[in-house]
């Protein structure tokens, strides 16, 4: 796998799940034509929103096209691709990335902010990779999910249960820059068959087990986990696979505080800066079903849990699935209703309700997002400045290339960068870098599609540091 950040023709600003930064404003240049099936929302924009642009993957149902697009706050799109399959899932990763799951390659797709595919990631040891979640880390490491059939006596742990009952179970995966599995969760080995909730049916003759729809990463290191049939959130040590806690479900550990309803189906989960848990609740099996968004302030050590916020509309959206929760930078939450009337909704601290999006009849998007993006930097800074000690520049990786290879370098302090591509007769081909950047470590992709092969040459200044490297464009 080539590292995860690239030289961009218009760049994308840091996003983590739970803060982002201020939007340079402007627009692409997109045709006043617009295709004749590309979804159009109805908006309405009440008070002052977060900023950037809203981020969906439509129409995921139906027989429709399928688009990734990026509307402005009156329902225009600002940059759309048509895919040829289902997708689901398109959104911003924390090195300014875009991703999406395609549902005819089965694996997701890292795209550049021209929304051209870069690279793709895909489960391994024999799992397909699910499509409900990715995420990126700040080392270039990849979370996927992945599933699989196996068969099972049910017989020996539910009477009347099928002997060779076909079974869809979950592994969670992480990948290091070199597409290896270098941690392996399987869920089946960590949760009993009867801990899942009324959706699932162990008598019949083929069910999915658990349902992992959403990964996070806790900031302890801790892998967050949403799991849809048991109606839990799981929290799971990344280094010794344990189970830490049970939040949620048969197994609950916790006591909720100030919320007598709980949670059950819900369909995303992810850590706030302050710690606390912010997750979707579809809330599919109430009496009288009703969605909404929660947080909660957990307490691991006494096992309680507080509901400190929530959002619940009026009138009442019942989503039967998917859906999502964003907190933004200005501490407005975005909800993605899922599958519901409404697509989503903006509130602030308080809830009052500051944005809200409509799509036509029968379209809709398994979630939805809010980022900023601008253009400029082609560079992202993805890890903490405790780890540079110096400045460097790193071998290219794969040497030689086609038609792609990354480029790695540091920064022990703020600084001017340059960098720049050579041929062998010292002319300059490309321009990659040069702007003032932070601290930190960077990556940046040089794409050679339009290069002829042969040895190249790449420099890069950063104060009194000068350093050359040179690598090989194979066609």
């Amino acid at each position: 796998m080539r590292t995860l950040v690239a030289c961009m023709g218009a760049a994308i600003v840091l996003f983590t799940c739970t803060m982002m930064h201020a939007q340079q404003h402007y627009a692409w240049n997109v045709s006043d034509s617009l295709p004749s099936d590309l979804p159009l929302p109805t908006i309405r924009v009440l008070k002052t929103t977060g900023d950037g642009y809203i981020f969906a993957a439509v129409p995921y149902w139906g027989t429709g096209s399928s688009y990734l697009v990026a509307y402005d706050n009156g329902g225009r799109p600002v940059m759309y691709k048509k895919v040829s399959s289902a997708c689901t899932d398109f959104k911003m990763q924390a090195n300014g990335f875009l991703t999406y799951y395609d549902y005819d390659a089965k694996k997701f797709f890292l795209l550049d902010s021209t929304l051209a595919i870069v690279d793709s990631f895909s489960a391994q040891n024999g799992y397909t990779t699910d499509e409900h979640d990715l995420k990126i880390l700040e080392n270039g490491h990849v979370l996927v999910i992945g599933y699989a059939y196996i068969t099972v006596d049910m017989s020996v742990i539910v009477p009347g249960g099928s002997r060779n009952a076909r079974v869809i179970v979950n592994a969670i995966q992480e990948l290091d820059e070199y597409k290896r599995v270098v941690f392996e969760w399987k869920a089946d080995e960590h949760y009993a068959y009867t801990d899942v909730g009324p959706e699932v049916n162990l008598l019949d003759e083929s069910f999915e087990f658990t349902h992992i729809n959403s990964i996070d990463v806790d900031r302890d290191g801790g892998l967050i986990i949403s799991v849809r049939h048991m109606d839990e959130i799981t929290k799971v040590d990344r280094k010794t696979g344990a189970v830490v806690w049970r939040f949620g479900g048969k197994k609950n550990q916790f006591t909720f505080t100030n919320d007598t309803l709980g949670f059950s189906g819900q369909h995303s989960a992810c850590i706030l800066p302050n710690g606390n848990l912010l997750l979707f609740d579809n809330g599919v099996y109430r009496d009288t079903p009703f969605s909404r968004a929660l947080e909660y302030t957990l307490d691991a050590a006494n096992h309680t849990a507080r509901l400190v916020w929530s959002y619940r509309n009026t009138p009442d959206v019942a989503s039967i699935f998917w859906g999502n929760a964003q907190r933004l930078s200005n501490g407005n939450t975005l909800i993605g209703w899922g599958y519901a009337g409404i697509a989503a909704t903006e509130v602030d601290p308080a809830g009052n309700t500051v944005f809200e999006m409509t799509f036509p009849k029968d379209v809709y998007s398994y979630r939805i997002y809010r980022f900023p993006m601008r253009r400029g930097s082609a560079v992202s800074s993805v890890s903490s400045t405790a780890l540079v000690s110096g400045f460097t520049l790193d071998q290219n990786y794969p040497n030689p290339f086609n038609p792609s290879t990354t480029i790695r370098y540091s920064l022990p302090r703020s600084s001017p960068v340059t960098l720049a591509i050579y041929d062998v007769f010292g002319r300059c081909v490309k321009e990659l870098v040069s702007e003032e950047q932070s601290a930190g470590h960077h990556t940046i992709v040089f794409d050679g599609a339009a290069y002829s092969s042969g040895v190249y040459i790449y420099r890069m200044r950063a104060g009194s540091f000068n350093e050359t490297k040179k690598m090989v464009l194979v066609r």
